[in-house]
């Protein structure tokens, strides 16, 4: 018994008896290999979005398939309360990477209870509990973290009522964006406003103290729109001058996404707290945060999940890090991010459809418009285009906004990170298709 409602942005649809509150979409995937996967029918897809920027290493990585089925034949589960051989070995392998003011990890299962971790550790830290977080920001939808999210239309702000009670309070101030400045300023002469508005939040806004300013470093879900330069000195200043914690969200921006294990090191910055999810399990349930010099402690019992960091589950993540490691695909994702850009660079000089290009690694964003000179957002066709790159031309992209419905412009090239050069231009080939597809509807249009 299948019912799909009419507008699933503000009711869930059931389908086959399972409630869908992330929406639904008729595909049933079958089988997955590499950067392709195959439907119930047989018909082969091309993945420019690892899942949902979750495979970082592609569908069934062989060494991380066989790490797992090892791992299996010695045991499947171990409580959080004894040791865990592959637990330890994780944490050692993510803090290999980490940055140096790094000591130690908090082990969980989603990105949004990783989140919350770290909200735990930041206030054990400070004494404070409140938070900053962003305007556009995309930190989950558990309670603490829905009131640290954006309100997107038609979004989130229905998932919102009824829950004040519960929801903790927030702090939000502008974010970063400087193809859309919410100050209306222009780059280079703002002396990076966006930043330094933080202190005047941390200073004048809370009812109790600041515990931790939560920053994506690269803001994903609210428009794909990368850091001005300068942008993270400054709020890590700021931070450090008023003794709170600042709190990098890397759930989708670890794992090579970016050019290195963690984003973090990319930029040159040091958080506090550095929070993982997505790419974490290697395609299985897990998240966790990474802590910095004095933010290690937590109450007893204070946070904690039975099946966090389960012995094969530790094992595929292993081995995905290994593989990175052995590959080099921080540097991959690097060179094959630059032509993606290139390439993409080249379209927005045909297509007057693109209005922007940008990216950090393969954590790339192409914002549409209907016109380049008001910058009006071209919502319906960025829609079109999602759709039309399914559909036809059987490539699976993503988009700002929830993907069943006309809310948001922005659409997103997230692949593997051992993504090859022709592959990234078979996946950039059918996204220029679907472009011009819709700059004809767009010139239609008009």
């Amino acid at each position: 018994m299948s019912e799909v409602t009419d507008n699933p942005v503000t009711k869930s649809p059931t389908v086959s008896s399972v409630i869908k509150p992330m929406g639904h979409y008729d595909l049933r995937i079958v089988r997955g290999q590499g950067v392709r996967f195959w439907d119930e029918e047989g018909t082969e897809y091309l993945d420019a979005v690892s899942g949902e920027w979750v495979v970082n290493l592609g569908y069934r990585h062989p060494k991380v398939i066989e790490a797992i089925k090892s791992q299996l034949d010695q045991i499947e589960y171990v409580t959080p309360v004894f040791e865990n051989e592959q637990r330890s070995k994780l944490a050692a392998k993510v803090l290999s990477h980490a940055p140096k003011n790094m000591r130690s990890v908090l082990f969980a299962l989603s990105g949004a209870d990783a989140v919350e971790g770290a909200m735990h550790l930041a206030m054990r830290a400070t004494g404070g509990s409140e938070f900053v977080s962003l305007y556009s920001a995309f930190h989950g939808t558990t309670f603490s973290t829905l009131a640290l999210s954006y309100s997107y239309p038609k979004m989130l702000e229905g998932s919102k009522e009824g829950l004040d009670r519960y929801l903790t309070r927030q702090i939000r101030v502008p974010n970063y964006n400087c193809y859309r400045c919410p100050f209306g300023l222009k780059p280079g002469s703002c002396d990076l406003l966006c930043a330094r508005f933080m202190e005047t939040a941390i200073k004048h806004q809370p009812d109790a103290k600041v515990a931790g300013v939560i920053i994506e470093l690269f803001q994903s879900n609210g428009g794909m729109i990368p850091m001005p330069e300068g942008y993270i000195e400054t709020v890590r200043e700021i931070c450090t001058r008023n003794g709170v914690a600042l709190i990098a969200d890397e759930v989708q921006t670890a794992f090579c996404r970016c050019g290195d294990v963690f984003a973090s090191n990319v930029l040159g910055v040091e958080p506090d707290l550095i929070i993982m999810g997505k790419a974490f399990g290697a395609g299985l349930p897990l998240s966790g945060v990474v802590a910095g010099e004095g933010f290690t402690s937590l109450r007893g019992w204070e946070a904690g999940f039975t099946l966090m960091a389960t012995p094969a589950v530790c094992a595929g993540s292993i081995a995905m890090l290994e593989v990175m490691e052995d590959e080099e695909l921080g540097r991959n994702s690097a060179e094959i991010g630059a032509h993606f850009m290139d390439r993409l660079n080249q379209m927005k000089d045909c297509y007057s459809i693109i209005g922007d290009v940008r990216g950090l690694g393969l954590m790339i964003g192409v914002e549409l418009v209907l016109d380049r000179e008001s910058k009006e957002p071209a919502d319906e066709l960025t829609g079109f285009v999602w759709k039309h790159a399914l559909d036809v031309e059987r490539l699976l992209i993503g988009k700002s906004g929830p993907v069943f419905g006309d809310f948001g412009n922005v659409l997103k090239l997230k692949p593997a990170v051992n993504t090859t050069r022709d592959e990234a231009d078979e996946m950039l080939d059918r996204f220029e298709r679907c472009i011009a597809a819709a700059q004809v509807r767009l010139e239609t249009m008009h």
